[in-house]
């Protein structure tokens, strides 16, 4: 029975044409074979992966030691912003730059080139650490540039900085609006108050801060007559609500010079002046600036009359 199956087997091989079983044996060993290699590359790396395995190893070896050292560079810029914002600025008595761009990322489409292969997530995190860091290497040359301009400048800078009361304090009756948000006295809703207001008689006398050029002289919408004083070095003030104004644009004051007087002009709910310190053109809290004259008494005594205007508000 056994020879009768195998020989009906052979017959059938037999019975193809020669060429066709020649294919067959063929297309069996090539079956055979890569299987055979498809078993051998997953248990044993072949010289072809193991040259690609190293040289994945080395890349990602030298990708971490790119981004150790954007990190280091990072942590250095971080520290010259610390001593430029929190020594050489205070020292200079000079506001921190403010350029709101550098903290923005940029958008995603940027890197959209970079997709589309095993690496594109390491090097799309590398770009976006790159690019964090020319932005903070841009800010710091800025700034640092600014407090070197300061600093070559410091005789004159200490002359124009607004660095005394805008009256006389012992003509102030109380800090009746603090800057920062607020009611708003006549409109009854939230608004920015973007300076302080100091309550004092009308007719008080309203002294220039700081050596400047007189800007603008004026009724304006809102501050009633106006007074803006451009100081240099980025900074600007403004005297708003005033009874009489005895400066016209183009004219230069020194500190302590009478500019103008207290009044209720414009938009106002009683005698005060309205005071504004701004920096490059943003708005900074006059208080900062009131302590360059003072005693540590006189500093502690306006800090209470603020705790009090500020729970009365």
């Amino acid at each position: 029975m056994g020879n009768v199956v195998n020989g009906n087997k052979q017959g059938w091989l037999k019975s193809w044409p020669k060429n066709s079983r020649l294919a067959l044996r063929l297309f069996v060993a090539l079956v055979i074979a890569a299987l055979s290699n498809m078993l051998i590359s997953i248990w044993f790396d072949t010289p072809k992966m193991a040259s690609i395995r190293r040289d994945n190893q080395r890349l990602r070896s030298e990708y971490n030691i790119l981004q150790g050292k954007i990190i280091s560079a990072e942590h250095l810029l971080a520290d010259i912003k610390h001593r430029d914002q929190f020594v050489y600025r205070p020292l200079l008595g000079i506001d921190t730059l403010n350029i709101p761009q550098v903290y923005s990322e940029y958008n995603d489409s940027k890197y959209i080139s970079l997709e589309g292969n095993d690496y594109s997530e390491d090097i799309i995190d590398g770009w976006k650490s790159l690019d964090r860091l020319t932005r903070s290497i841009y800010y710091a040359s800025l700034s640092l540039d600014d407090t070197q301009d300061m600093a070559e400048n410091k005789e004159e800078f200490s002359t124009v900085i607004p660095a005394i009361w805008p009256i006389d304090r012992t003509k102030l009756k109380n800090v009746s609006s603090l800057y920062g948000m607020r009611v708003h006295p006549r409109y009854g809703y939230w608004k920015m108050h973007e300076g302080i207001d100091l309550s004092a008689p009308k007719g008080t006398p309203v002294y220039a801060t700081g050596n400047a050029v007189v800007q603008r002289s004026s009724w304006q919408p809102g501050y009633g007559q106006l007074i803006e004083l451009n100081h240099g070095f980025g900074y600007k003030t403004r005297y708003g609500h005033l009874s009489k104004r005895y400066v016209s644009p183009g004219d230069s004051v020194t500190r302590g010079q009478v500019i103008g007087e207290v009044g209720n002009t414009g938009v106002s709910s009683g005698s005060h002046l309205h005071y504004e310190v701004r920096f490059r053109d943003k708005t900074v809290n006059p208080i900062h600036y009131f302590n360059k004259d003072m005693s540590p008494e006189a500093y502690m005594d306006l800090m209470n009359q603020l705790d009090k205007s500020m729970q009365n508000n």
